[in-house]
């Protein structure tokens, strides 16, 4: 999956040997922003894409993040309390 924010530009992927666990793939200043940057390692000098390990529970988490940061100024009558209902973000 990928994703464009405010946050960053990331690119979310499930590993094949660990179904619990998630690939966040990004650029370093974006990826430090949210994360620890001990966490972070390189994954292609060329491109300058790093990644990170996460968990569902912490990649739910991050998502949550990503989506309060999201400007909603410009959309006329969006409410998020419409949009989600119940405040679980459960992976």
């Amino acid at each position: 999956m990928k994703i464009s924010s405010a946050l960053g530009d990331f690119k979310i992927i499930q590993t094949l040997k660990n179904r619990d666990e998630l690939l966040v793939l990004g650029c370093w200043q974006d990826l430090v922003k949210l994360f620890d940057s001990s966490r972070a390692f390189l994954v292609n000098k060329n491109e300058g894409l790093f990644g990170i390990y996460l968990c569902k529970q912490e990649c739910a988490e991050f998502l949550t993040n990503i989506l309060k940061h999201i400007d909603y100024h410009e959309w006329e009558d969006f409410r998020m309390e419409n949009v989600f209902k119940d405040n679980r973000y459960l992976a």
